[in-house]
């Protein structure tokens, strides 16, 4: 039954996103520039879906206008190891793709190893169907804006204003983040919603506060972050009211479902009904 039950869950949790012939797939992977196929391990391919990303590598990123063809960019490591950043140029051409201010595609930064919980992962961490909700969630939403950005742990360090590990800062939330791998005690991650509230486009489906009953506890801790970004905090002693997912206002609010776009198995609870506006 456990077996059926995740196989259900693997089914029901990947992004879905029925590509025009001919067309890039929505999302552009960088896992530490490395393109081996299955990305060592890294279980955001496996939410995403087959057929709906391609794996990149560092020089692509280099290459002026390569990220066009896509409708978001996802950065994380490859594997279960710590990750790495992006070259200055690769970084440049990133926040060029997503942008800034009012024309900003969806952004969501995970700040834990959130992805060695998704379906399918290969680091031994249990499987935790609130964390998979919560990132197609937030995967749906970058893509549908365009030109969206999902960072994941290093990913997410990058995506702040600046961070202590060196890597190029793509600056498209306020923020600092501490240096990986941020190790905090043994004890599990637990969840909340943040300031901004619950009943928000990315908390859809999910019910908090929930435990993820993690194996290991690595996070890049976020100092100066705005309160209007940060969808969750962790309330576990060694990280209270440390953001868990920080995101933009277009990412919060739920970005309009295109025909082409939908979730494999389930929908959106209440997409057509997701007031756009922040709960307070």
């Amino acid at each position: 039954m456990k077996k059926l039950a995740q196989a259900v869950a693997i089914g029901a949790a990947v992004v879905a996103l029925p590509a025009a012939a001919s067309a890039a797939p929505a999302f552009a992977v960088w896992l530490d520039g490395n393109t081996t196929p299955g990305g060592g391990g890294n279980a955001i391919l496996n939410s995403l879906g087959a057929g709906n990303f391609q794996l990149v590598s560092t020089a692509n990123l280099e290459t002026a206008g390569f990220l066009n063809p896509f409708k978001a960019i996802v950065v994380s490591r490859f594997g279960d190891n710590f990750g790495t950043g992006l070259s200055a140029a690769a970084a440049a051409n990133v926040q060029a793709f997503v942008g800034s201010g009012p024309t900003q595609g969806a952004v969501a930064l995970f700040t834990n190893d959130m992805a060695d919980n998704l379906a399918g992962s290969l680091s031994g961490d249990p499987f935790d169907a609130n964390l998979q909700k919560l990132f197609t969630n937030a995967a749906s939403f970058a893509a549908a804006s365009g030109h969206g950005y999902i960072g994941e742990f290093n990913g997410a360090a990058m995506g702040v204003a600046s961070n202590a590990n060196g890597f190029a800062a793509l600056d498209l939330l306020p923020g600092s983040a501490s240096a990986l791998p941020g190790s905090i005690a043994p004890e599990k991650f637990v969840y909340d919603v943040g300031p901004i509230g619950g009943g928000h486009a990315i908390d859809q489906g999910v019910t908090f506060p929930f435990t993820d009953d993690d194996v290991t506890t690595f996070l890049t801790k976020i100092s100066g972050a705005s309160s209007s970004n940060i969808v969750d905090i962790y309330t576990n002693p060694s990280a209270l009211n440390d953001p868990a997912i920080l995101a933009n206002e277009k990412a919060i609010e739920g970005v309009p479902e295109p025909a082409s776009l939908c979730l494999l198995g389930i929908a959106l609870v209440g997409m057509a009904a997701i007031r756009r506006r922040k709960n307070i």
